[in-house]
């Protein structure tokens, strides 16, 4: 093991003697001790993991999700059916200041925001524990996830709230330095960002609250006015969820409770909560999770008997962790909803095994050493490389991806939709309102088709979407000839499955798209000319309920 690997965990010498944590003033000559070579290689790092992002910006495609929430942004409004509107509010303001929606301009603020997490996960250690080596390897680790590294400048929920969180957790942090209670109105201000960012943004003034009751030095600010005017202030941040959801029957409470029902089964419920944990591993390391994990579990124990708020702090803002990991073996829980929770559990794991191995204690925390952690960069920045080589040329043959389907995800999401809209761009008619069998289809198609004009969402099927409270019925489009686009073939209906076949007096089937790989086609994706569409008969289509009634 080298010196400069070695200086990643040791650091400058910490004084804990304060209530708070507080470090001795770090010298000069300190700062980047032992190397600047260290430090310019983790820089290198950062700057090489950016210069990624705006690559992935400009050359990838917008997978089905993030076509969806571009058309949110189409239409903004107060809230939306699947979740809070800030996603959509900052691809409106990028998409209206380039004059163009284009892959880069509908990721553009997420890139820049990444940037800013960036730098406030190197502050807020730098706040806590005075050390800059580390703060520096805490944003390093922290950008190496395969997560961050795959999906860093998507134009999702996840960045949008990551940033929030990371601003809330910042203001806390200077609260703690300085003991200036007027801190805590930029940390509701931050939370409040958090909440229309998504709703699980709602854990983040739940987070200050069970810092400020587990931490002595600052239980008693409670009886200050400032957090709770704080409180109200991330508050007001949601009335326009609320007010949107009184307007529609409360569809997005229904709409979480819906995707959050589990198994009944005890045996699926564990199989479920295993397989979060499984995704865990894959997410954010394998080896690297791990330490994450021992780190928190280290702090807990110790913080019991030894209070220590800077720790107090990092844990309480990682409980999502703990809450969705026990929530999985619950209800079902997607891999992603507790994302948030790893910017505190990194700067907690980089500062404990650091003062372990300076302190040569604990020796479990000693043995995720700087190689340790090392190689599991480097196993992360494989697995991306695996994935995007995948994406881009295929590691699988045909006959393999054509049995795969959809359960290829990297495929699935990355492949054939720009080529899709083109093809249908070119079979469109004037008259034509082209529609989809699924929301991602038509979100699809309506940012891919040349024009981008809106597209509709046609399913006889009853689980509604955000484009159902766009468009709640179809008889304005009683007696209009209907470009659809399926994954399926069209036909009549059974007795078991529903079609809009019968909706229509004339089906001309056109020349499907496919999904070209290794020269074979591995997806088709069929298209048909339906005339004169006839809302009402045999049957009725829409409006859909949007409280899954008849699921």
């Amino acid at each position: 093991m080298t010196r400069d690997t070695e200086s990643i965990l040791q650091g400058p010498k910490l004084s804990t003697n304060h209530a708070t944590a507080k470090t001795e003033p770090v010298t000069s000559q300190n700062d980047f001790s032992p190397s600047n070579r260290l430090v310019l290689s983790m820089l290198g790092a950062l700057v090489a993991i950016f210069a990624w992002r705006v690559f992935f910006s400009f050359s990838f495609n917008l997978i089905p999700d993030e076509c969806s929430y571009w058309t949110w942004s189409r239409h903004i409004d107060w809230s939306y059916f699947d979740n809070a509107g800030g996603i959509a509010y900052l691809i409106r303001l990028s998409t209206e200041l380039f004059g163009s929606s284009t892959p880069f301009t509908v990721r553009f603020p997420l890139l820049l925001l990444s940037v800013a997490s960036t730098y406030l996960v190197y502050r807020i250690s730098v706040l806590l524990f005075g050390d800059k080596i580390r703060a520096l390897a805490s944003a390093v680790m922290l950008n190496v996830m395969p997560i961050s590294l795959l999906g860093g400048s998507a134009a999702m929920h996840d960045n949008a709230l990551l940033f929030a969180w990371i601003l809330c957790l910042w203001a806390a942090a200077h609260f703690l330095g300085s003991y200036n209670l007027k801190w805590f109105y930029a940390m509701g201000l931050a939370a409040g960002l958090a909440v229309i960012s998504k709703y699980t943004g709602v854990l983040a003034p739940l987070c200050l609250l069970i810092f400020l009751v587990w931490s002595p030095a600052h239980r008693h600010a409670l009886v200050h006015k400032e957090p709770w005017i704080g409180a109200i202030l991330a508050g007001l941040f949601t009335l326009p969820i609320l007010w949107w959801n009184y307007q529609h029957e409360w569809a997005s409470l229904h709409h979480v409770l819906f995707i959050g029902s589990g198994e009944t089964s005890v045996l699926k419920q564990i199989e479920d909560g295993l397989g979060y944990h499984l995704a865990q591993f894959l997410l954010v390391s394998p080896l690297l999770y791990p330490a994450v994990i021992v780190a928190l579990t280290y702090g807990f124990v110790r913080n019991i008997v030894r209070r220590e708020s800077s720790v107090i702090l990092l844990l309480s803002f990682s409980s999502p962790l703990i809450l969705f990991g026990i929530m999985a073996f619950k209800g079902h829980v997607e891999a992603n909803w507790a994302l948030m929770g790893y910017p505190s559990a990194v700067i907690l794991a980089v500062e404990l095994v650091g003062r372990a191995w300076k302190q040569g204690e604990p020796r479990l925390l000693t043995r995720f050493s700087p190689r340790f952690c090392l190689w599991g960069a480097v196993i992360n920045v494989g697995l991306i490389a695996l994935v995007v080589f995948h994406a881009w040329i295929g590691l699988l043959p045909a006959s393999i991806e054509r049995r795969l389907g959809k359960a290829d995800r990297i495929i699935w999401e990355t492949r054939g939709w720009d080529d899709l809209g083109e093809h249908v761009g070119k079979l469109r008619k004037s008259d034509d309102v082209i529609a989809g069998d699924s929301y991602q289809m038509a979100a699809s198609l309506w940012f891919n088709v040349p024009g981008q004009s809106p597209v509709r969402y046609l399913a006889p099927w009853k689980r509604p979407t955000q484009f159902d409270v766009r468009e709640p019925s179809f008889d304005n489009l009683a007696g209009r000839n209907i470009l659809f686009v399926s994954s399926k073939k069209l036909v009549p209906s059974t007795e078991g499955k529903l079609s809009i076949y019968e909706n229509f007096p004339k089906i001309e089937p056109l020349a499907p798209s496919h999904v070209m790989y290794h020269g074979e086609s591995i997806r088709k994706t069929y298209i048909y000319r339906c005339y004169n569409f006839n809302p009402t008969s045999p049957r009725r289509l829409g409006p859909r309920s949007l409280l899954y009634r008849d699921y």
